[in-house]
């Protein structure tokens, strides 16, 4: 289960990264227009991109810290259950 759930995680973090990426193109394309040129909806599109940007940054960043406590709970219930074993007089081999 914790390796699916992992793999789950990568998998929206993939899916973010590449919108991201998609929205840094679109927003890119958008800014190489001049300055002089551009009208209010053109700014109003770079803004919009760049907000969505963020979101989907902000985003990302949640997935990378929910795995990170994750992988700190699952250690942490790991330990507790080798002191379980250890403290019933049992060994464990690291195969």
């Amino acid at each position: 289960m914790r390796y699916e759930s992992e793999l789950l995680i990568m998998a929206q973090e993939l899916e973010l990264e590449d919108h991201q990426s998609r929205l840094e193109q679109k927003l890119r394309q958008k800014m190489l227009k001049e300055e002089s040129q551009k009208d209010e909806n053109d700014l109003n599109e770079e803004q919009e991109l760049f907000s969505e940007m963020m979101q989907v940054i902000e985003q990302r960043d949640r997935l990378v810290c929910s795995l990170e406590e994750q992988r700190i709970k699952e250690k942490a219930e790991d330990q507790h259950f080798e002191s379980f074993i250890f403290s019933r007089g049992y060994q464990l081999s690291r195969t």
